[in-house]
């Protein structure tokens, strides 16, 4: 009989959970209405107190302006003739004028660039020398911060300039037509295993670029849906295509992780990666694979389009006009970095060796992308990549700038988040010399948001404040600066090919400027925090949004902007200011510039309803309608994977809600129909696809997608016409007067 303890036993009883009660706020937010007001008018009043004859502003008055009429060196001083001082700007618009009969390559541009950094050069010498304003504290502050500023950004823009003369573009095609002969004669046809990383994107994107690839003109490949949702319909959809499937149990490294467990479960020697949006045309592997004949070769990577339009290009209504704002790095930078092998891997449309992707223990996950950091992993192991500037596949665009924000910021962080990684990835201390002026310069490029806002800073603070940043007389300025930034203006759409254009970069670094300060504020204090989430796809939308908190501090800024313009307006037409502070001229073209800049980049970010699942293209092809026993002869006006627009050749009893039957008499297939909608003459028929099967789904999409036809071509601007482009869109102000039926 056992013996019991006579000591009691303890029973431990929970608290009770005592129910949280909210923070009680401090101060009201009718005091801190109150506080901000108060400052406000403080401020204006000691701002309009301050004005003077010679203008408004905190400091303005005799005892801030500058001797404008000051001895220049001998070798700065203006020729005493004036007519000579308009020869510089005079023999830069003659030169542009000439490029747009000069094609521009790799000797042309070496000229090209040579005359602009000569004209750069000259500037800053005239800016260093004669220009820096020292007659008060307030001034010299100014025009420290400008002057610094300017000279970080030459040094960025020097480098800029060095590293894309020479590229790679004709000698990449040469080879890839040489070695594609020994993959069509079956000379070099190795096994490729084609991953499909996806995560939250639908079922129809995937099924899309699943089918993509599977119609690739290549034999030995093998297609892997990578689903990192763990999906039942994406397992099914998978059997339905005859796809492999791999997924895991968890998201450990995002995309990284998703690709490196997939290499554990496929063993081909080359591998090819697709975003689960970007479709491949059929020649692709063709054009790619006979590159890894030399086994040197680590990585070649193809260049990235698109078939839908940027989020600007289309809330503004120039879709039709401007090429994607990547264009310029994929078809003219991607080439230039090929020469010193310093080309960025870039996440998807591309094929790599696994032998060399397994022995540098496959993508790296540390960072928020994989991409940028593996191929820099690969580059200090000495491995050799490759870009073949050739649209081989096509994808989505973000369609909202929202997610055009997102997607930046997220490689924002990743081109920071690799300087700190340097144990896992030294890269600095394997680089070449040549390799290093490129990395030194896509650093400062990064930093771009900073430089940004010290050029729209410095005239706000030069107008509120009454002091010059700079000395120089508009004669200056037209013999110094004019011609540089002419030029510069220019040659940045003509060297790239009018892929590009240097107005609407300034919009999209404009637009781009304050979220990009943020995330790199929170990158320096915390290099791998989780900031930033997938790029959503396929996203739809009823209505406008207008995104106010994301260009709240642009509507603040152009609000000061305008204010400032207004009132030196009023004041000069009143006769307030008798004598115009010197050098006023210039700091008013500036603000009237940076006004226009954040103007076009708020009205670019009012997002315009998104209300089709897929995007239509402008196919015209001849086909039949068959309704019952009648059948209707027409063309195709536009087409997608879900449904088209037809023009009847005759007119008949078509109505909404009937059943049809579509053929496309060109390409031997039919999909069976709904009638949405029919004009008033009845020749115009809507209609959305139905009961499609996965046979007529092959059609639609190698019809669509499968080929680099007239529609996906790259468009070209020229530097006017993106000029008008712009101005255009300020003045329709289409993101805000469109209205659409609910």
């Amino acid at each position: 009989m056992g013996l019991r303890s006579s000591s009691p036993r303890l029973t431990v009883v929970p608290p009770l959970p005592v129910k949280s009660e909210p923070p009680k706020k401090v101060i009201s937010r009718w005091v801190w209405v109150l506080f901000i007001g108060s400052l406000l008018t403080f401020i204006s009043t000691v701002f309009y107190l301050s004005w003077s004859s010679t203008g408004p502003g905190f400091f303005a008055g005799e005892k801030v302006l500058p001797a404008i009429d000051r001895v220049l060196p001998g070798y700065l001083q203006l020729p005493l003739n004036q007519s000579e001082i308009l020869l510089p700007l005079v023999a830069v618009l003659g030169l542009c004028a000439l490029l747009r009969f000069i094609p521009p390559n790799n000797l042309t541009r070496l000229i090209i660039k040579s005359i602009l950094l000569g004209l750069a050069v000259r500037y800053l010498v005239w800016r260093t020398i004669a220009t820096l304003n020292f007659s008060h504290w307030a001034s010299t502050t100014l025009s420290l911060f400008l002057y610094i500023n300017e000279a970080v950004c030459f040094i960025s823009f020097f480098l800029f300039t060095v590293c894309t003369i020479w590229g790679s573009t004709e000698k990449r095609k040469a080879e890839a037509d040489r070695y594609a002969q020994d993959v069509l004669a079956g000379r070099y046809v190795p096994w490729v295993d084609v991953l499909i990383p996806t995560y939250n994107e639908s079922e129809a994107i995937v099924r899309r670029t699943a089918i993509g690839c599977q119609a690739m003109d290549y034999p030995h490949k093998r297609i892997y849906i990578l689903d990192d949702t763990r999906r039942p319909s994406m397992r099914q959809l998978a059997e339905e295509l005859g796809c492999g499937y791999i997924t895991r149990p968890d998201n450990a490294h995002a995309k990284a992780g998703n690709l490196n467990h997939a290499l554990n479960h496929t063993s081909s020697e080359l591998i090819a990666v697709f975003d689960a949006d970007f479709v491949p045309f059929r020649g692709f592997l063709n054009r790619t694979i006979g590159f890894f004949q030399r086994p040197q070769i680590t990585l070649v990577q193809t260049k990235q389009d698109f078939y839908n339009p940027d989020y600007y290009a289309r809330n503004l209504g120039v879709a039709h006009l401007l090429p994607n704002d990547q264009e310029a790095f994929y078809g003219y930078i991607q080439p230039c970095w090929d020469v010193a092998n310093s080309v960025i891997c870039c996440g998807t449309s591309y094929v790599v060796r696994r032998e060399h992707l397994e022995a540098i223990g496959g993508y790296y996950t540390r960072c928020c992308v994989e991409d940028l950091q593996t191929s820099f992993l690969m580059r200090s192991r000495g491995l050799r990549l490759v870009f073949l500037n050739e649209t081989l596949s096509m994808g989505e665009s973000t369609r909202t700038y929202a997610d055009f924000l997102d997607q930046r910021l997220r490689w924002l962080q990743g081109n920071l988040q690799i300087h700190y990684c340097q144990n896992e990835i030294p890269f600095w201390r394997r680089a070449t010399w040549v390799q290093k002026l490129y990395l030194i310069s896509h650093l400062l490029c990064t930093f771009s948001p900073v430089f940004r806002l010290g050029f729209l800073l410095t005239p706000l603070l030069s107008a509120y404040l009454g002091v010059l940043p700079y000395i120089a007389t508009p004669l200056e300025v037209v013999y110094y600066f004019v011609p540089f930034i002419l030029l510069n203006f220019v040659t940045g759409g003509w060297t790239s090919g009018y892929r590009t254009s240097t107005f609407w970069n300034e919009v999209y670094d404009t637009a781009f400027c304050f979220p990009g300060l943020k995330r790199i504020w929170i990158v320096l204090r915390n290099p791998f925090t989780k900031a930033s989430r997938v790029t959503r796809k396929g996203v739809k939308a009823e209505s406008k949004v207008y995104n106010f908190h994301l260009t709240l501090p642009l509507l603040i800024l152009l609000g000061l902007t305008g204010l400032i313009i207004g009132i030196y307006l009023v004041g000069y037409f009143q006769g307030a200011w008798l004598v115009m502070p010197p050098g006023s001229e210039v700091t008013c073209f500036w603000l009237i510039y940076n006004g226009v800049l954040m103007s076009v980049a708020v009205l670019s970010a009012i997002d315009q309803p998104v209300r089709r699942a897929s995007d239509r293209f402008p196919v015209q092809t001849i086909c039949s309608l068959t309704i019952g026993n009648r059948v209707y002869w027409g063309y195709s006006e536009n087409l997608s994977d879900t449904g088209a627009l037809i023009r009847l050749t005759q007119v008949g009893a078509v109505s909404p809600c009937q059943t049809a039957s579509l053929e496309f008499a060109e390409y031997g297939f039919a999909v069976q129909a709904e009638i949405r909608r029919v004009d008033l003459a009845g020749q115009r028929v809507a209609l959305e696809f139905s009961q499609v099967t996965i046979e007529q789904n092959r059609h639609l999409v190698n019809l669509l997608y499968g080929d680099l036809t007239w529609w996906k071509q790259t468009r070209k601007v020229g530097g006017l016409d993106a000029l008008l482009a712009l101005l255009g869109s300020l003045i329709k102000f289409r993101p805000l007067l469109n209205s659409y039926d609910r």
